[in-house]
């Protein structure tokens, strides 16, 4: 038995990252398809009808989801009829002012993931049509698909049987994983970062100091397998040297300007969204501390990169720290901490007229999740056991652009309930990256975030201003925000252990 690395697509994908991606082959003879891995259930496919289809409700003249690549179903020989009652279109609300609509099917097809290695049968969303609207009202196409890592199930089941990837590499194939489990640090495209995904194990390397066990949400769930966790607070900090800011360090970002907003608050890591989905009173209390303009055109926070602090912030070692619940316990806290480095991400078309860099913190009054921003950061894990529906995941701080040119692989055994901790020190594999502040006499240890109302309503004014003069376009956008694994909400009754 022995641990499986999936292939990284030599290309990256926006239009609001950059954004890496693993390349696939599906179908017979294979179509190479770039998906975001981290996805539970179904894999979910751009079909090539996307790019006709998008015409009925976009003005767009380029198909963006062609970069990534889409599959035609008509080319393949393996393909497998549709599951009885899966085609018709979806509705979903990823957060407040978000929604959208896909067209889709659910089958089957083969997949080449590389080493020789094919597996027959995997469960399969197909997107005919998909976009997401965003608060200007106007309907932005999806680009790039998912790739499930697996389920709390070993089979899906829909009137016939399909299989994962994972669970089939774990009981069928002829190279087989030590157990159902997968371990993904998604890295940075921007900071040349390079991804990892291994299918039953993990990269060592990829651990800075300890971990987090935690249950996933079980089967009973709608889908099951959510990586959630309590969050207790996010603040700001600096690894070395002087402040950006007239402290060193804040708390209290989390809920500290809302007194009904109180900790630990439950969010969802999640592969497929690019954002930080957080309240808006914590939007706006980071915002508050950073040279960011609102734009509600789009719901994100645009860098005002005429500020001289930008760039201070974005260059050197200042982050934004999110405080979790440790071992899903109320005593025990850890911390993950995002350098601002990574938080300098890019919009481009068809979102804007150019390229604008912007802070991917996104109100949302009712789903909270951690999407890829704050995953370029952290080391996630997940062992789906015996597929009985229950299991375990693992969340650990990942290292900057140091420390990642050479894998240490490890396995993760059949239902883990601990990775170990390293010795891997975070800090350093960031110097070589980031400059330091000189450090100023005038800046105090601690700052609160108890009354940030001032600033925060600045930002979130209303104000339609870009930063680079970047104009919002009427062309639509993306929907890869949207957890694609959800439009098959109706898995609820379809999916037997």
């Amino acid at each position: 038995m022995s641990t499986f690395p999936l292939t990284w697509s030599d290309k990256t994908f926006g239009p609001d990252g950059p954004w890496q991606a693993v390349s696939v082959g599906i179908g017979t003879p294979a179509q190479t398809v770039a998906l975001y891995p981290g996805g539970r259930w179904s894999s979910t496919i751009l079909l090539s009808t996307i790019c006709d289809n998008q015409t009925s409700w976009s003005s767009l003249t380029t198909c963006y989801a062609d970069d990534a690549g889409v599959f035609n179903r008509n080319k393949s020989g393996s393909a497998g009829r549709d599951a009885a009652d899966s085609e018709g279109w979806k509705t979903w609300s990823d957060a407040s002012s978000l929604s959208g609509w896909a067209g889709q099917s659910v089958f089957y097809d083969t997949f080449d993931i590389g080493l020789g290695t094919k597996v027959p049968n995997v469960s399969l969303t197909g997107l005919s049509d998909a976009y997401q609207e965003y608060p200007n009202g106007r309907n932005y196409p999806m680009e790039v698909g998912i790739l499930s890592m697996g389920a709390p199930s070993l089979t899906h089941i829909w009137g016939y049987t399909m299989v994962f990837i994972g669970s089939y590499l774990y009981k069928a194939a002829s190279r087989r994983t030590p157990s159902y489990s997968y371990g993904i640090h998604i890295g940075s495209a921007k900071l040349g970062i390079p991804g990892s995904a291994w299918l039953g194990g993990y990269d060592r390397n990829r651990i800075m100091g300890e971990t987090s066990a935690q249950p996933f949400a079980p089967f009973t769930t709608n889908p099951g397998g959510n990586l959630v966790i309590g969050l207790q607070d996010i603040g700001l900090g600096v690894a070395t040297g002087g402040s950006p800011w007239s402290y060193s360090q804040k708390s209290g970002l989390l809920s500290g300007s809302n007194s009904s907003l109180t900790a630990p608050v439950t969010v969802e890591l999640d592969f497929a969204r690019p954002y930080l989905y957080l309240p808006p009173s914590t939007c706006q209390n980071i915002a508050s501390t950073l040279p960011v303009t609102f734009n509600p055109d789009l719901g994100l926070y645009f860098w005002n990169t005429d500020d001289d602090s930008y760039r201070k912030i974005v260059s050197s070692p200042a982050y934004l720290s999110f405080l979790f619940q440790k071992d899903s316990t109320n005593n025990k806290k850890f911390t993950i901490k995002v350098p601002f480095a990574l938080l300098n991400l890019t919009l481009e078309s068809p979102l804007v007229s150019e390229e604008t860099p912007y802070f991917p913190c996104y109100p949302s009054d009712n789903i909270y999740a951690l999407g890829r921003a704050f995953l370029q950061a952290a080391f996630v894990a997940e062992d789906f056991g015996t597929g009985d529906g229950y299991g375990t995941w693992f969340l650990a701080q990942a290292p900057g652009p140091g420390l990642v040119d050479v894998s240490d692989q490890a396995t993760i055994e059949a239902s883990s309930s601990s990775i170990p901790t390293t010795g891997n020190s975070w800090e350093v594999s960031w110097d070589s990256h980031w400059t330091a502040l000189p450090s100023s006499t005038n800046t105090s240890k601690t700052g609160n975030a108890g009354n940030t109302t001032a600033n925060s309503d600045k930002n979130i004014s209303g104000s339609s201003e870009l930063s680079q003069g970047a104009t919002i376009v009427s062309l639509g956008a993306k929907f890869e925000g949207i957890c694609p694994w959800k439009v098959c909400a109706t898995y609820t009754g379809k999916m037997q252990l």
